[in-house]
């Protein structure tokens, strides 16, 4: 009677405490339904940056390396669904990189600072594209993935009032011009909902 009271009780928890996966949101979901709403950058800082020649065998190789920070912020991202549509607006952020380390060959002069404007849209995400989280973690701006970057930006930290990006960046520099080599590094960016 005992073992019979035992299996009752343990049955009853088991019934009670476990949900259908129809009930139960994926943990991709949960955050992709997070994430809808209107962000607003509030900060962008990057690390282990470098503007160098793509081989380390070019006759020119030369390497400068860098940490930056945005500032002018005029930045929107907009995450919609069903469907899932991406738009994002503003004039993008002033990137400063200041430079840390020189090839020989490289001689920086005044404050070691190389700044630019960032548009944000395209530089990371491809607006209008589409949007989906994947391994509960990577956002893809497009629905087959990420367009710009090796991996989708990863979410660090997000909630009802706070999303943190890590974006891994790897492109030709300078972006418009004529191309003399490659820029990576890792941005991370602070959104706030509005």
């Amino acid at each position: 009677m005992k073992k019979l009271g035992l299996f009752l009780i343990v049955s009853l928890f088991l019934i009670f405490s476990c949900e259908t996966s129809e009930d139960a949101e994926t943990g991709s979901e949960a955050i992709s339904s997070n994430l809808v709403g209107t962000w607003k950058l509030i900060q962008i800082t990057s690390e282990d940056g470098r503007i160098g020649s793509a081989t380390s065998t070019d006759t020119n190789y030369f390497e400068i390396l860098y940490i930056g920070e945005g500032s002018n912020l005029d930045v929107q991202m907009t995450f919609a669904e069903n469907p899932n549509a991406l738009d994002i607006t503003g004039e993008g952020f002033l990137y400063e990189r200041t430079v840390t380390e020189t090839t020989e060959n490289i001689e920086v002069t005044g404050e070691g600072i190389i700044a630019d404007q960032w548009t944000f849209a395209y530089d990371f995400f491809a607006p209008g594209n589409g949007w989906k989280v994947e391994e509960e973690k990577y956002i893809f701006d497009h629905v087959d993935g990420s367009l710009r970057v090796d991996y989708g930006p990863e979410i660090l930290e997000v909630n009802e009032t706070t999303l943190k990006l890590k974006m891994k960046y790897n492109d030709d520099y300078p972006k418009s011009g004529q191309y003399f080599g490659r820029e990576t590094c890792v941005f991370y960016a602070t959104f706030q909902k509005i």
